[in-house]
């Protein structure tokens, strides 16, 4: 063998490894960079929040308040431990909404309360409702929200079940979607 054949068989060799050492550190490098980004870990809480969220003209549009609250930066979410959210609309009572858990999404135009959902929009014993479900979801935006869940209304001396309900929170409009039942009651003493 001649050196020029040694010379080209070692630079072949580091060229070689300098090829599976740059492949190594890519994939390295890569794997991290995907560990990191799937970890679903909050990067800051606050305890007992109050929030107030308001309109372009300045008025109340809504208030947050949870005894926890996460953020996690993978998904930009915000997880609430025991949610309490009032939405407020020029022309009638608050809706106020108690859960469980809830989740904001989109930098607070959704809301997902999960668990136990417990709705009330005060009044007077007439006109005082309360509905009772699971897993809302709020459209803040649009003061929209929905549920496909079973549904229990109360309003007054009157009571209506169904399955699954939209409501347009601003104009107090509810639709109930299925098997909707009622008991009414014409006279209370």
């Amino acid at each position: 063998m001649t050196r020029l054949h040694y010379f080209l068989t070692l630079l072949f060799v580091v060229i070689i490894t300098a090829f599976a050492n740059w492949l190594l550190n890519a994939i390295e490098q890569k794997t991290v960079e995907e560990t990191t980004a799937l970890r679903h870990e909050p990067d800051y809480f606050v305890e007992h929040l109050r929030a107030a969220v308001f309109n372009a003209d300045g008025s109340l549009h809504y208030r947050l308040a949870a005894q926890r609250l996460d953020h996690y930066p993978d998904d930009n979410t915000l997880q609430l431990a025991a949610p309490v959210l009032r939405m407020f609309s020029k022309n009638q009572s608050p809706w106020i909404m108690v859960a469980e858990e809830g989740v904001v999404y989109d930098n607070g135009l959704r809301i997902h309360l999960n668990g136990k959902v417990d709705i009330s929009q005060p009044g007077d014993a007439r006109t005082a409702m309360q509905l009772l479900t699971r897993d809302l979801r709020i459209d803040t935006q649009r003061n929209y929200a929905e549920t496909d869940a079973a549904v229990k209304l109360t309003r007054g001396y009157h009571q209506t079940t169904a399955v699954g309900m939209r409501a347009s929170l601003d104009l107090g409009r509810l639709e109930l979607l299925a098997d909707t039942r009622g008991r009414y009651e014409v006279s209370h003493p």
